[in-house]
């Protein structure tokens, strides 16, 4: 599939079908949904859009088991590195666990991981069960500016990445697909193409402020236990930040403000 015209009046999207056979869709407006992989930020001219990256120097190793989840969810800081545990589903939970960016899965064991688990969440007694799925999860940032080009409009992941702390990242890809569903029906029901123009502007201000909390909290949860990854100071610092969030009633307001 790939998108043609799109800094002219009439774009398209081309496409074969699973017999071979070339197609061709008339657009007045192309929305970009397909993903950080996709065609469609790759069909915006070199130099058209800014890109801004960063790697946090960590991965996560995500567990899917069919174990007893927790009533609340549960974020583990220590200093063998950070855990958490979610429930998925009245008998499943998923799992993260801080780990190398270079660590393999033949590394993480079933043994190993619920050792680990036990260890960080504090609970020698932690429910176990048949693991049924481990995949790492890389710890970076992107962002696109614009958002857009000519007719074509990014959504989602085809316009930025963010981790999975603070859990922004299917709240961002759907704030982006309203404010362009609003955009479009002002365009096409009443002529405005003023909501169009502004739809980067307006979503990159969400994108930016979820991504300072996203690493805010990242740094928060990971940093207040692994000296190794901090160092001493910064360590204490994260340590400070997280004990504010049980000693100030602001700063709790303001976290839970940002968290949901």
């Amino acid at each position: 599939m790939t998108p043609h015209g799109l800094d002219g009046p009439t774009p398209a999207v081309t496409y074969t079908d699973a017999d071979g056979g070339r197609h061709e869709i008339a657009c007045a407006y192309v929305a970009g949904c397909d993903g950080f992989h996709g065609v469609s930020r790759a069909s915006i001219p070199e130099g058209a859009l800014t890109t801004y990256t960063y790697d946090h120097g960590v991965a996560w190793l995500t567990v899917l088991a069919d174990a007893l989840p927790p009533r609340h969810a549960l974020f583990g800081i220590h200093p063998a590195g950070f855990a958490a545990q979610f429930a998925r589903g009245p008998r499943a939970s998923r799992f993260y666990l801080e780990c190398g960016t270079a660590d393999s899965l033949d590394e993480w064991g079933d043994e190993r991981i619920w050792e680990q688990l036990r260890l960080r969440l504090g609970d020698p007694d932690l429910p176990t069960g048949p693991i049924t799925e481990k995949l790492f999860v890389e710890m970076r940032c992107f962002v696109a500016d614009p958002m857009s080009y000519g007719r074509l409009f990014l959504v989602g992941d085809a316009a930025h990445i963010i981790t999975p702390m603070g859990g922004k990242g299917m709240n961002l890809a759907i704030a982006d697909a309203n404010v362009l569903a609003g955009s479009l029906r002002a365009a096409l029901r009443e002529g405005d193409e003023g909501p169009l123009a502004a739809y980067s502007e307006t979503c990159l201000k969400r994108v930016w402020d979820h991504q300072e909390f996203s690493r805010w909290m990242h740094e928060m949860m990971h940093e207040a236990g692994n000296v190794t990854l901090a160092g001493p100071f910064r360590r204490q610092l994260a340590r400070a930040r997280l004990e504010r969030l049980f000693a100030s009633d602001a700063a709790a307001r303001a976290f839970a403000d940002l968290m949901a």
